[in-house]
């Protein structure tokens, strides 16, 4: 999915790194699930596009072991903002 948009800012405490793109969106149902390993949403019988399920999973994993979190807004047909939040420990 081609990205539109990346965004980076920092605060005393905080570093945010935002990326936004063009995609299909995620429907509420498969926004619980996005960043469980394996995890691949559907489109009926078939996956419209390539991977493991794994990508997501492992963006919130990392973000986490650094003490942040990741978080999604989505709207089907409008595409996905995807938040990563750091400490800032500089």
């Amino acid at each position: 999915v081609p990205v539109r948009d990346i965004e980076g800012c920092t605060t005393d405490k905080k570093i945010g790194i935002r990326v936004a793109d063009n995609g299909s969106g995620i429907n509420k149902t498969a926004m619980k699930h996005i960043f469980d390993k394996f995890y691949r949403a559907s489109t009926g019988n078939i996956h419209k596009f390539k991977g493991l399920g794994l990508g997501l999973y492992y963006v919130k994993k990392i973000a986490e072991a650094h003490g942040g979190d990741v978080t999604v807004s989505s709207k089907p047909g409008k595409g996905s903002i995807f938040t990563v939040t750091l400490p800032n420990n500089s």
